[in-house]
Parts: C-alpha cells; structure tokens; sequence
C-alpha cells in the first residue's frame, strides 16, 4: 500500500476543511474511507471513544495527526486518507492540527513497516508541512506525493 495509490483510489484527499471540533475533524478525515469500503463506520467510533480515553495519542507533530485505531475495530483494507484544515482544531491536552492522515491498516505489520515510514518520509521535510496547508487542489498533493 502506499499513500499516493490509496489516497487517489479511495478519492480521500479533501482541502481546506470546516471543523469547529477535533471529533468533527477525525469525521471528515475517516469519512472517505467509510464512504470507499475501505473501513467500517465503527472503525470511525472506535477512534473518537480510544481518544476520549486515552488522549490523542496519534498526533505525531506539532499540526499533524493520524488518527487511526486496531484493524480489528472495521479495517477492510489498508488504506489512507488526507485532509486539511482551514483553522486549527484543538485536541485533549491542548495539541492544535490542521492536517490530518487517516489510516487504516489491516495489522500491525502493515501499519509498522509500510504505513509510518512513508509518513515519516513525507514529512522528514519541513517544508512538507507548508505546501500541504497551502495545496488549493488535490492535483498539488498528488504531485506532492510523487
């Protein structure tokens, strides 16, 4: 799986967002996963009752989330999707995002070996971060990407 086949497969890539609330924002984040079958709408709850629990224990860097839960809790298929925020929302604790990377991975191997190294490469670059929140179309994150 890699985030460019699976964000143009599912269609998950959605720009400048309205989220008043950080569950509002994981919604619109997960949403085009549910809508593609790659995930069921449980998979979505999962994550907003996990994080009401245990904190946002995905945000990986200052703006940046990957909210995502256990395969076990309705993955179908691995898969990703990208969204932006027009303004910061803010999560338990304080963190304030406004681009998030749904995933779902259909076990941990997947989500260790494929899934985090490609985020991790795409945002080794600080000036990843930037173009993401600037991107107008989902042309720019494709090419991005590539």
């Amino acid at each position: 799986m890699t985030l460019l086949e699976s964000l143009i497969e599912n269609n998950s890539i959605l720009l400048k967002q309205k989220a008043e609330t950080w569950e509002e924002a994981v919604n619109k984040c997960i949403k085009p996963l549910v809508d593609a079958g790659a995930v069921e709408q449980r998979y979505l709850d999962a994550i907003i009752k996990k994080t009401n629990e245990l904190g946002p224990f995905y945000i990986l860097a200052p703006g940046l989330a990957m909210p995502h839960d256990r395969p076990e809790s309705g993955v179908g298929r691995d898969s990703f999707s990208l969204i932006t925020l027009e303004k910061p929302v803010i999560f338990p604790d304080g963190p304030e995002v406004d681009i998030l990377i749904g995933l779902a991975a259909t076990s941990s191997d997947i989500h260790n070996e494929e899934a985090i190294p490609q985020i991790v490469m795409l945002f080794d670059d600080e000036a990843a971060f930037e173009k993401i929140r600037k991107a107008e179309s989902t042309d720019e994150i494709i090419e991005l990407l590539k």
